[in-house]
């Protein structure tokens, strides 16, 4: 149809001309079309499934306040001391200022959630020198978040290296864990002592808590890291009501030199249970006396204080 009206475009109006017929060729076979098989039934591939990406969780940081320690920040994460400050070279621990960045070396990992959360059972071990004194307890403050302590009580006769214990707070149907560490690196023979987490926000309104010890290391009788050290104070004068206690003294180191003195302070309630603590450390470096005065206060997280215990620790400045 199209070429009849170029054709009829082409011609004068008036003029009609027919098309020219133009006789096939004689004697011209047409080949039959050759036969096409017919396709055969192929299976198509399967599909090659997308890879899943897997977000990577953002590094966990916290900003430094004006009443923030390096030591505190630690046990805020349930981490040491040691590996905050090894994700943090530069940062100074005497000298952070207000608004200091920093990095928490801890992968985040987002909260179990059921129906029905059990609560771990703590199954006694027969080897373990540790056992819990109390049941563990936790305080919310004032962000939302919630301090955990755990009385361990070491019943051996040697000291023990860098107990923890795994916390969890069950609640609402979302369970939460979180790993609590000793203030001190070492739990004396017969001495109890807490480990403390710190869960922040947000965290179920009513909850359940309980603790499990996961680990600890013992020390050796030639261990030389760490020095004999003893405090010579006052029994404090704790008022009645005191929501906080103060702590003052001299500690002494029988010999050798020290590259860090920590003195630990815990209050305690009228049942026993631990209503907060705070370490202290010495300047350094240290003086060449073996007598170093200290005082710091502790506050209660909440409840009344009927008692302070202080522990000292003091570490070997070896070559």
């Amino acid at each position: 149809m199209i070429f009849f009206l170029l054709t009829l475009a082409g011609c004068a109006v008036g003029d009609v001309s027919l098309p020219t017929i133009v006789p096939l060729p004689t004697d011209t076979l047409v080949p039959a079309p050759s036969a096409t098989p017919l396709p055969t039934d192929t299976l198509a591939p399967s599909p090659t499934p997308s890879p899943t990406l897997t977000p990577t969780p953002a590094p966990v940081t916290y900003t430094v306040t004006e009443k923030d320690d390096m030591f505190g920040v630690a046990l805020r994460y349930g981490i040491s001391l040691d590996e905050l400050k090894a994700a943090n070279p530069t940062v100074i621990p005497n000298m952070m200022s207000v608004g200091t960045v920093l990095t928490i070396p801890i992968t985040p990992t987002p909260p179990a959630t059921g129906t029905n959360p059990e609560l771990p059972v703590q199954t006694p071990d027969p080897f373990s020198p540790l056992q819990m004194a109390m049941a563990p307890i936790c305080y919310q403050d004032a962000l939302g978040g919630a301090y955990c302590f755990a009385q361990l009580e070491n019943t051996s006769e040697s000291p023990v290296e860098n107990p923890s214990v795994r916390f969890t707070l069950s609640g609402a149907g979302i369970t939460l864990e979180m790993d609590g560490i000793l203030p001190l690196n070492i739990l004396p023979a017969q001495e109890t002592m807490p480990a403390v987490a710190y869960f922040s926000a947000p965290i179920p309104e009513a909850f359940e808590v309980s603790a499990q010890i996961t680990d600890w290391l013992p020390v050796m009788p030639d261990d030389a890291r760490y020095l004999e050290a003893e405090i010579a104070a006052e029994p404090p004068a704790i008022a009645a009501g005191a929501s906080f206690a103060e702590a003052a003294g001299m500690l002494n180191i029988a010999q050798g030199e020290a590259d860090y003195v920590w003195v630990l302070g815990v209050v305690y309630d009228l049942d026993g249970q631990v209503l907060g603590l705070r370490r202290w450390e010495a300047e350094v470096p240290l003086s060449t006396s073996s007598s170093i005065p200290f005082t710091f206060r502790i506050y209660a997280m909440q409840g009344e204080i009927a008692d302070l215990k202080l522990f000292v620790e003091a570490h070997a400045n070896i070559p």
